[in-house]
């Protein structure tokens, strides 16, 4: 490890560092003082400091770091941190996923990629092109960006740490309504950690093999009786298992102070900072050989890096939000959120290719690759206020539950991205892995590019009796985009689209604990969603969906665990294909179609059980088209996904659980790769195991072994190459919390 790098990461780990440090001396000389016979005598009902009282007495919040599978006693609805959905998780007419701290720690989880990887509806998507980051489908679209924070648009491409994270929310089904363009087939909102005024410390500190170590911080400390202050932070570098040559570190800051809590007043003001840096991996190539139509993964040893030694990917996401709630007359409640994030991102790295089609019985040793080199350096930045009034009221003898608010903002995006000549290949069986980047380079495009926003809506959810709710939303957006390119000739596009949203749902409650609902609504996609124009798509008008959605949600356990079933279909009109005439050009000719099922459970099965579990059968294909790929599936769309995650107190000292996760065959495009060959991967079943041992009462050991039977597997999909899935890993944590 060069000089540089170490310095970085011993600064990175130091603050995390001095955290454990202080906290282990808080521990010892709280030990000290305290009775020992009893702190080894904890009554049966509890479990890692944490009482499980009655429903009526809830117990304090405590951190989950260190927590067994019994946490506090759910005794409210669970609820969204989204001001449009005024009602329980239950009672939302749309399949919601609640991805808690409690479920990421005990499976070790440490990029939101994986988190998301709970959801039986949300598949991997690979880096492409200039583009990086957390990048998935939902039920078959992209929802690259369709990814908030705390309500509000998370536009950085970067691998977000959920080391600052309270809750992902995945809301699958159209969510136009609630936040504006996008999400097709669903919207991911990371809820961050927020101040209390319990009081604690945490800290987590993990290493495993190949080099993998962590160091996490959580700090919660009252500053008086109605004010407190969160701190969160994170140092992080994790190789990729079976993959020498690639690697990523992080560090991570989360502030967050809050004031007049449990207050008329309460404002709330957060900084977030991560910085990641590292090598970037684009897999492997495809390989067409002669004789079949179909296009495969090449057949190479499973740790093969094509790319340059001295490859780079660096980035940076700084997100800084101010928040006020403001209780008005009784029922009534004032929300302002106010952000402004900056982002910026550096990168060079090597798509693999195997461009010619290849002989049948072709030596894969004679097989050369094609070193397409990425690059772009590029700054990113959000500003945005959103403001809502919510409250109840009767009239005519029904419950109104009326919400109505607006948004403004400015979305910028400068980037400056670099071409590349005279680079050389490498052998695809035995690739040059520790050759140094040569080739010419030279600026391709310089962009600048703004988008001003501007969002209004109105929903009213209303109570009939006890057996029926009613639900309406109407929302419009505004959507105006200027794009600027300097190289090599000046060119300037715009575009500017001004498109309403709908959503209406009917919910009927057969018993207390279960609902039935019917829901219809709508989004739609400009085509300067991603923050880019171009000549071929600065005319075309936004692509539209609507979908139908009907279920049953049924809690049982107190509360404690949440069973659903949901039928779904949606369409997607104005689908972007390239023109049959000339396929450097997109038309809005397609229709496509996701229809399918998703089941669910999560939450707890006993007070010592905790699951989340899905299933998601899923048709997803092109419909109409003016290209021969009618009836083709969608890209990253596996018609069958199975997702679990279980863990159960074995004792009140041992925690053993474990997870799987299965996808049927995807394919990365609808229509064929330039030779005319349809791509396609098979179907893959990794699973995963863990063990967590309670040593004392302020401290556990927790193991975590991930794709056990280290199965060969390809993750995110690209129609030009594929990430591979990471081998087997071994992590051991250790974690404190008081």
């Amino acid at each position: 490890m060069n000089l540089r790098r170490r310095l970085i990461r011993d600064s990175a780990v130091a603050w995390p560092a001095a955290v454990l440090i202080l906290a282990g001396l808080q521990a010892g000389a709280a030990q000290a003082g305290a009775n020992t016979d009893e702190a080894a005598a904890a009554p049966a009902n509890q479990v890692s400091g944490v009482d499980i009282k009655a429903p009526d007495k809830p117990a304090p919040k405590r951190p989950a770091a260190a927590q067994s599978v019994q946490g506090v006693e759910v005794v409210a609805p669970r609820k969204l941190a989204l001001p449009l959905l005024t009602e329980p998780v239950i009672e939302t007419p749309q399949t919601i996923t609640l991805i808690t701290e409690q479920v990421m720690q005990l499976a070790g989880l440490t990029d939101l990629r994986d988190v998301l990887r709970l959801d039986p509806s949300v598949s991997n998507h690979a880096d492409e092109d200039s583009g990086q980051g957390t990048n998935v489908q939902i039920r078959g679209f992209s929802a690259r960006f369709d990814i908030y924070r705390d309500g509000q648009l998370d536009l950085g491409q970067y691998y977000r740490d959920p080391f600052d994270l309270e809750t992902v929310e995945v809301l699958t089904g159209p969510s136009s309504v609630l936040f504006g363009r996008g999400s097709t087939g669903g919207a991911i909102n990371d809820v961050s950690k927020k101040p209390s005024l319990d009081g604690f410390t945490a800290a987590t500190l993990t290493g495993g093999d190949e080099g993998l170590g962590r160091l996490t911080g959580d700090v919660d400390a009252p500053l008086s009786a109605t004010s407190a202050v969160r701190i969160n932070g994170m140092a992080d570098y994790s190789p990729t298992a079976g993959r020498d040559k690639v690697y990523t570190s992080r560090f991570g800051l989360s502030p967050v102070v809050a004031f007049g809590m449990g207050t008329p007043t309460e404002v709330t003001v957060g900084l977030m900072h991560q910085t990641q840096w590292g090598r970037p991996d684009y897999g492997v190539p495809w390989i067409d050989i002669s004789g079949t139509n179909v296009s495969h993964p090449a057949a190479v040893p499973w740790g093969n890096y094509y790319g340059f030694k001295d490859d780079y990917a660096r980035t940076n996401a700084d997100i800084a939000t101010v928040a006020l709630k403001q209780d008005l007359a009784p029922g009534w409640t004032f929300n302002d959120q106010a952000r402004y994030a900056y982002y910026s991102r550096n990168f060079r790295g090597v798509e693999p290719g195997v461009t010619p089609i290849v002989a049948p019985g072709t030596p894969l040793d004679e097989v050369t690759v094609t070193r397409t080199v990425r690059g772009l350096q590029s700054t990113e930045s959000f500003l945005e206020d959103q403001a809502d009034v919510s409250g109840r009221f009767q009239l005519w003898g029904l419950t109104h539950k009326l919400v109505f608010g607006g948004e403004v903002g400015r979305q910028t995006s400068d980037p400056t991205t670099n071409s590349y000549s005279g680079v050389p290949g490498t052998n695809l069986i035995s690739p040059d892995e520790d050759a140094l980047f040569s080739g010419v380079t030279k600026v391709k495009s310089q962009v600048n590019f703004t988008a001003d926003t501007l969002g209004a809506y109105v929903g009213d959810t209303i109570e009939y009796g006890r057996l029926f709710e009613a639900e309406g939303v109407v929302r419009i957006d505004r959507f105006d985009a200027t794009f600027h390119n300097s190289v090599p000739t000046p060119l300037t596009l715009h575009e500017d689209d001004t498109e309403p949203s709908y959503r209406a749902a009917f919910v009927y409650k057969p018993a207390p604990a279960g609902r039935i609902y019917v829901m219809y609504g709508t989004s739609f996609d400009p085509s300067a969603e991603d923050l880019s124009l171009s000549a071929t798509t600065a005319d075309l008008a936004p692509e539209r969906e609507h979908t139908v959605e009907a279920g049953i949600k049924w809690e049982f356990n107190h509360r404690q665990l949440l069973l659903s079933a949901a039928a779904f279909d949606t369409v997607q009109d104005n689908f972007r294909e390239p023109s049959p005439t000339d396929p450097s050009l997109e038309t809005i000719a397609g229709t496509a179609r996701s229809e399918g099922v998703e089941l669910e459970a999560q939450g707890h099965i006993t007070p010592r059980w905790v699951v989340l579990a899905g299933y998601t059968y899923l048709d997803a294909k092109i419909i109409s088209s003016p290209n021969n790929d009618v009836g083709q599936p969608l890209q990253d769309a596996p018609r069958n996904s199975l997702r679990l995650f279980s863990a159960y107190d074995v004792t009140d000292r041992l925690t053993m659980g474990g997870g799987m996760d299965y996808s049927s065959s995807r394919v990365p495009a609808s229509v064929p790769d330039p030779n005319g060959f349809r791509q396609e991967v098979p179907g893959y079943a990794t699973f995963s195991v863990l063990a967590r041992y309670q040593l004392r009462p302020d401290l556990s050991l927790q193991v975590n072994v991930d794709n056990l039977f280290d199965k060969h597997y390809y993750d995110g999909l690209d129609d030009n190459h594929l990430n591979v899935g990471a081998g087997r890993s071994v992590h051991l944590t250790l974690a404190f919390r008081q």
